[in-house]
């Protein structure tokens, strides 16, 4: 690995992970007739079935682009099934393939070096203004964030930041493990928020649906990031940057870099297109009717 990152380099960088599209340039590969095929690793902290989703995306951009699978590219995908723990183990070993480049769902404020990529949007605040425009007496909510990501504490302060501009009140729950998310769960059933918010970067290995079930029996608004399939499985909002739009670009920057581009010299980028998904099931179940000013905005209406 040319210009790659230190082992301890390698623990900062995905400290931080919370979703965008992050380009790592490696070292070249060969194979033994003398073709060279180039090998893009795709590591995402999801779950399996998403990150291949997003791995097929980015391999039909690349062969869009020009390349033929097999001939001038392969495409190793590494999922770390929403335990941030295995992040550092998988990217090394996409490292030791090895990969010519290696792109994964990450953030970093200052990538430098030979990282480059789509930077991650804060999608906090815009998950309080959807809130609020669901809830128009929206004064108080319970916020659930993952703290066994330090990059989520950042997303956490643009919450609070949004719900300031907007006179909301928050109490925020840091999250570990299933066991807290339990105990955080109960104490919201009796606190009696205005509304729920699931901060991004919350892919906590547990049931995706305990907590939309949570909320649906509770009778309270609720809305998450796009990390994992919420509102598919019950969630009444989700809202994030749109993964297929993050992964084209993404193949763009790959594209550039095995053609001799630099990464450090290719600006990060900010997400351009979201994603506002409402469940009208969930919205019934809860007895809430959704404005068709929110309407309007969805890109996806689950029935």
């Amino acid at each position: 690995m040319t210009g790659g990152l230190s082992r301890r380099g390698v623990l900062r960088a995905f400290a931080s992970l919370s979703a965008a599209a992050l380009v790592q340039s490696c070292a070249p590969t060969a194979v033994p007739n003398g073709v060279r095929v180039k090998r893009i690793g795709y590591l995402g902290g999801g779950v399996a079935a998403q990150i291949a989703t997003n791995a097929e995306t980015l391999r039909q951009s690349l062969v869009a682009l020009g390349y033929v699978e097999g001939r001038d590219i392969r495409v190793d995908t590494r999922a770390a099934d929403a335990d941030l723990s295995r992040i550092p183990a998988l990217f090394e070993e996409l490292v030791a393939l090895p990969s010519d480049v290696i792109v994964t769902i990450a953030s970093l404020a200052r990538p430098g070096g030979n990282l480059t990529g789509i930077s991650a949007a804060s999608v906090g605040p815009k998950q309080v203004e959807f809130l609020k425009a669901v809830v128009p007496n929206l004064k108080r909510i319970s916020v659930l964030w993952n703290a066994n990501n330090p990059g989520a504490a950042i997303q956490l302060g643009d919450i609070e930041e949004g719900a300031r501009a907007l006179d909301v009140r928050i109490d925020a729950f840091a999250i570990h493990d299933a066991q807290e998310l339990s105990q955080a769960l109960e104490k919201i059933a009796t606190s009696l928020p205005d509304g729920l918010l699931i901060a991004p970067a919350f892919n906590i290995a547990f049931d995706v649906k305990l907590i939309s079930n949570f909320a649906i029996d509770a009778k309270l608004p609720h809305v998450f990031s796009s990390d994992l399939p919420w509102a598919a499985a019950g969630g009444l909002m989700e809202i994030g940057a749109n993964s297929a739009a993050e992964m084209q670009r993404a193949a763009v920057f790959v594209d550039k870099i095995l053609r001799g581009a630099r990464p450090a010299d290719l600006p990060v980028e900010l997400p351009t297109k979201f994603d506002v998904i409402l469940n009208l099931t969930t919205a019934e179940r809860i007895g809430l009717a959704i404005p068709p000013a929110v309407l309007a905005q969805a890109t996806e209406v689950i029935r």
